[in-house]
């Protein structure tokens, strides 16, 4: 339990600090390019970041699990590093082959440096050294709150994130090379036999994601770049409220990965007290919403308002399938949770393309409540049939 409460404090810790970094480059970003260009880059950061996850291919969550029952670093680290430099490679080639928008493909670019920077947190993670992954954090988002300073438009903030992001990546290396034994990701190494065993997690990993952007992209899409703007500014401000989803979920896996003795009961404190925590934000926030955009964003970012309200409360249900997936990944049960995020995505795109078309942005937020409560309901089907089953 001590393990536990140390790793998920410098989890928190680590978010907490990159958080205020992340609003604060946010803020900066949207205040310097207004609603419509905000809008654009959110696009844009949205698709690389879901050629991120893709081409991660789940291995960081693959890392975690296995390196922590080894207890060094394995031949996996090599594969797993060759995997991530071609699949980013092939991102890449796509998205200059059919995707013609030039900052895409530059801020795409990013997708190899992101290869190490990932590899390095998932390391770090793995063997529990969450002080050296906050410092880590820290850096980076001081790094892009640079880039956001230096940035006076879309074009310069795409270069200037692509050249911080080659930075960050050689702080990681550095990190990993002087604070792990035995660290390395050269020799390049065979990954086919890696992919069969990664696939349910880059299943997992790219369903997931796309399921949580899910809403920008079809507001994007939908209803135009000033839209996705507003609709964004809310979703990041509920996306900061995760902090201590990630800060306790990232702590439980690498206990519950080596079965500590003290693990389940940590799961279980976990779980109320963060669904707990969660009531709490939300109703918190349906008060506060205004001031809390207006601060962070500005004027132009208050029609917003309406749509946090009604945003924050996807913290409840997010609770709910976020522990939910995190046991059934520890017990094995990938196969079965891609099956269940599946289903919840079909559901997803259904209430966007619905509910957008009806009803606009206020639609918008409706069908992310909507979906992640179904999302939610499905999870929990899945998870008592498996308990049933076993």
């Amino acid at each position: 339990m001590i393990s536990l409460r140390r790793n998920s404090f410098w989890l928190l810790f680590a978010r907490i600090s990159t958080l205020g970094l992340a609003v604060l480059f946010v803020a900066l970003v949207a205040r310097r390019l207004g609603t419509a260009s905000f809008g654009q880059f959110t696009f844009i950061a949205t698709i690389v970041l879901i050629g991120n996850v893709f081409t991660s291919f789940g291995t960081d969550t693959l890392l975690i699990r296995e390196i922590s029952k080894a207890g060094r670093v394995t031949s996996l680290v090599a594969r797993a590093f060759t995997l991530q430099v071609v699949l980013s490679g092939i991102w890449c080639f796509a998205t200059f082959i059919f995707w013609a928008d030039s900052l895409l493909l530059i801020y795409s670019l990013s997708l190899f440096p992101l290869t190490l920077f990932s590899i390095a947190s998932a390391l770090l993670r793995a063997f529990e050294r969450m002080d050296l992954f906050w410092g880590l954090s820290i850096i980076n988002g001081f790094i892009q709150i640079i880039c956001a300073i230096l940035s006076q438009d879309l074009p310069t903030l795409c270069i200037s994130l692509l050249m911080g992001n080659i930075v960050s990546a050689f702080l990681a290396l550095w990190i990993c090379s002087a604070s792990l034994p035995r660290f390395s990701l050269f020799p390049f190494l065979d990954f086919r036999p890696l992919i069969r065993v990664a696939l349910p997690f880059a299943a997992l990993a790219t369903l997931g994601i796309l399921s949580q952007r899910l809403g920008i992209l079809s507001v994007s899409l939908l209803a135009g770049d000033a839209a996705t703007g507003l609709f964004s500014a809310a979703a990041r401000v509920v996306d900061g409220m995760k902090l201590g989803h990630y800060a306790v979920l990232g702590a439980l896996l690498p206990a519950l990965s080596r079965k500590a003795l003290d693990s389940k009961q940590g799961y279980r404190t976990a779980f109320l007290g963060l669904l707990g925590i969660s009531i709490l934000i939300a109703g918190v926030t349906m008060f506060l919403a205004s001031p809390i955009l207006y601060f962070l964003f500005g004027e132009k970012y208050t029609p917003a308002v309406s749509l946090l309200v009604v945003l924050v409360w996807t913290l409840v249900p997010y609770t709910i399938s976020a522990f939910i997936s995190v046991d059934l990944v520890v017990r094995g049960l990938e196969y079965t949770l891609v099956k269940a995020t599946v289903i919840s995505l079909l559901m997803y795109i259904v209430l966007y393309i619905w509910l957008i078309n009806f009803r606009g942005l206020s639609g918008a937020v409706w069908a992310a409540l909507i979906g992640e409560c179904l999302q939610a309901v499905v999870l929990a089907l899945f998870y008592f049939y498996q308990m049933v089953v076993e």
